[in-house]
């Protein structure tokens, strides 16, 4: 093979990877699946690269399915990675953070998990 054409098919493959880059959720606080014994004023997601606020959301919905977030999602200050999003007071229970984001290559990502107040 020439030099060129490796050269070529590595620009390329380079290419492939950064084009399926999205911003997948990295952590966040309520970690998932955990169990706080003190309810979260905020709830906290970081992910893999940098997301669009105006284009990203997320929603908080206790065991009923009713939603307990009490704001727009925001970047966290110091940052374009991170969202937060004001709650209530959440008494005992399982909640699910509902988030969906566009990250800034253009690409939309969405996901759930739960964490619990109170060892329910």
């Amino acid at each position: 093979m020439s030099i060129r054409f490796t050269t070529a098919i590595c620009v390329f493959m380079l290419g492939i990877s950064s084009a399926d880059a999205h911003a997948m959720l990295d952590h966040s606080t309520p970690a998932v699946g955990s169990t706080v014994q003190k309810a979260p004023r905020q709830i906290s997601l970081w992910f893999t690269e940098g997301v669009e606020p105006a284009f990203s959301g997320v929603t908080v919905r206790n065991g009923a399915g009713q939603t307990v977030s009490t704001g727009k999602a925001h970047l966290a200050p110091g940052g374009k990675t991170a969202l937060q999003v004001p709650v209530g007071q959440l008494p005992p229970g399982i909640y699910k953070v509902e988030w969906h984001v566009l990250s800034v290559d253009t690409h939309k990502t969405q996901g759930a998990y739960s964490f619990t107040v109170g060892g329910h």
